[in-house]
Formats: structure tokens, sequence, C-alpha cells
């Protein structure tokens, strides 16, 4: 059984918050925001939920 984590990250574009399921142990993901749909690349922070976000 495969187990996730949430990935929480704010918007570079709009300032929404979003939220998304990464396996456990990932340290890095793609989105899509899903107010303005901006791609970006999320990377995990120190802190265990909010990840940092760039603009793909």
């Amino acid at each position: 059984m495969s187990m996730a984590q949430t990935a929480e990250w704010i918007c570079t574009r709009c300032g929404s918050t979003n939220r998304r399921l990464v396996a456990d142990g990932a340290t890095r993901a793609d989105d899509a925001c899903v107010t303005c749909h901006a791609h970006h690349v999320l990377e995990a922070d120190a802190r265990p939920v909010r990840w940092r976000a760039r603009p793909a």
C-alpha cells in the first residue's frame, strides 16, 4: 500500500493556496494552480506541509 502526504503551496501568480497529494518521501512535484492554472514546480521545505513553489 502506497502512502501519501499533503504538499500545500501558494501560487506565485495569484496568491491562492493549493494542495496536492505526493508520495511519502517525495521532495519535488509539479502542479497547476486551481484558480489561475499557472504551472509550478514544488519543492519540499523545512515545514512538513508547506512547500516552496516557483513558476514552471
